[in-house]
Parts: C-alpha cells; sequence; structure tokens
C-alpha cells in the first residue's frame, strides 16, 4: 500500500487515499524451441544407396543440366525420415537464429513497396531439400565416408543452419545486412507515407552534391559505409565526415527529415 499524504493536513489525511501496488504483469517470454532428435535418417527398404547415390553423382557431372530422374526420387523417398525430422526443426530454427528474407518475385507486387518477404516454411522445405541433393551429389568424392547415412549425419544439418544464416546478406554485397524490419526494404527506398517520400527526397536533393550523393548511398540504397565511401570516390572516414555534416544541418532546419532518415538505419 502507498500512501499519497505526502505534506498534507489532518483534515486531508481522514480523507485519506490508499493506492495498492500492482502486481507484477505476466508477460510470456518468447518460448525457445527444442531441437528433436535425429533418430534414423532412412526407411532401409532400398538396396544399394550408396552405390546409387554414386551413380546420380557420376551423371548428373556428365550432364548438370539434365534432370536428376526418377532414381534420385527414389532416394529421397528413402531417406524420408530425414525430412521429417528437418521439418520439425523449423520452429526450432526460427526460434534461435530469428526471421529471414528473401526478394520478392516479380509477381503479386501490387501495393507492396518492398523488395524482401520473410522466409516461410516453404522456402524452408526447397532450402532442406538443396542441402540434400548438394550432400548426395558430393558423397561419392570423399572415399572416406562409408556410408551415405553417415556423411548425411555429419554434414547435413551443419549445411542447413549455414545457408538459413547465409539468408541475412542480400544479393548486392554493397548493401547492409537485413534485419528484423527488412520486409520493408526497397531500393531505391521508398517511404511508406508518400507526403514523407516527397518532403525527404526534395530535402535532401536541395543539399550540395556530395552530401546527397552520401544520403543517397547510405540510406536510400543501404549501402554499407565502405561501399558508400567507393561510390563517392573517398575514404570511409570522409564518407562519415560528409555524413555527420549534412545530418547536422538537416537536424537544425528539417528535424522530421533527420528523423525520417534515422529511422530507414534500422532495415
Amino acid at each position: 500500500m502507498l500512501e499519497l499524504a505526502l505534506g498534507v493536513g489532518q483534515e486531508e489525511v481522514q480523507r485519506l487515499v490508499y493506492v495498492q501496488e500492482e502486481p507484477a504483469l505476466e508477460i510470456a517470454l518468447p518460448q525457445v524451441f527444442e531441437q528433436p532428435a535425429l533418430g534414423s535418417l532412412q526407411r532401409g527398404k532400398l538396396a544399394n544407396v550408396e552405390a546409387l547415390a554414386a551413380h546420380i553423382a557420376r551423371r548428373q557431372r556428365a550432364a548438370p543440366e539434365a534432370a536428376l530422374g526418377p532414381d534420385y526420387q527414389e532416394l529421397v523417398t528413402e531417406f524420408q525420415p530425414l525430412f521429417t525430422w528437418a521439418t520439425a526443426c523449423w520452429d526450432y530454427l526460427l526460434s534461435t537464429e530469428g526471421c529471414r528474407f528473401v526478394p520478392r518475385g516479380p509477381i503479386n507486387r501490387y501495393g507492396i513497396r518492398g523488395d524482401y518477404r520473410v522466409v516461410t516454411d516453404k522456402d524452408y522445405s526447397r532450402l532442406v531439400h538443396a542441402i540434400f541433393r548438394r550432400c548426395v551429389l558430393e558423397f561419392d568424392q570423399e572415399p572416406m565416408v562409408p556410408t551415405l547415412s553417415q556423411w548425411l549425419r555429419g554434414r547435413f544439418w551443419p549445411l542447413v543452419l549455414e545457408a538459413y544464416r547465409q539468408l541475412e546478406n542480400p544479393p548486392d554485397p554493397r548493401q547492409r545486412i537485413l534485419t528484423p524490419y527488412s520486409y520493408l526494404r526497397c531500393v531505391p527506398y521508398q517511404f511508406l507515407n508518400d507526403v514523407h517520400q516527397d518532403l525527404v527526397y526534395a530535402t535532401t536533393r536541395r543539399l550540395p552534391q556530395r552530401e546527397f550523393q552520401a544520403i543517397d548511398a547510405y540510406f536510400f540504397h543501404f549501402y554499407t559505409e565502405e561501399a558508400s565511401a567507393a561510390s563517392l570516390s573517398c575514404a570511409a572516414e570522409e564518407l562519415r565526415g560528409v555524413l555527420r555534416q549534412s545530418l547536422t544541418k538537416l537536424l537544425i532546419h528539417h528535424r522530421l527529415v533527420y528523423c525520417l532518415l534515422r529511422q530507414i538505419e534500422r532495415y
């Protein structure tokens, strides 16, 4: 109980108000899933798995553009327990690594300004199948590994994890890594509000050319400091000085534009 009677007289004390302390909020913390145990990798119904994998790999190297064929599908069916386990790891991967983003396709972009969309379970399934395909095609190059099952047990999940982590890197190596807000990113950056869009672009274009070029590279194209400096043909330290100078002007004369530019950095 907390008395609100500081500095009051006797009459006020008689009308004393007691405020009960609020109980602590029971905020549910994000659940972290545990990775299920990897049991059996294959069904055990396909004979000569290793010979079949080696045959598929040799045929693929001879004709890289050709389809893998029905015998590869038989191999996928044989290792269905592995795919079931990988699917069960999806929640674990999301809770430990966070979400990732991939570029949007050219279709169904009406009303959407962002260049990226979140990775879904279907994208993850395609990634898992791609890693399995890679492991199968590389197996016959490792004579020290006796069985495909052993090769997959040691290589499959580390490769899946590495491929998923690599998704934080945008296709353009000049750009900064993707963040939890990257579904809003587009190049050049477009604000969701047309008023903000017109205000920021009109204001920054009135800056000296070099200052606008620095803002355009770093903020509107999401370039790293090094890539932004390269686009201006200067050192990174000089770029920081140009950005600092232009942002100081905007902070003094156009505070809203300054705040909107700073907002872009989280994307």
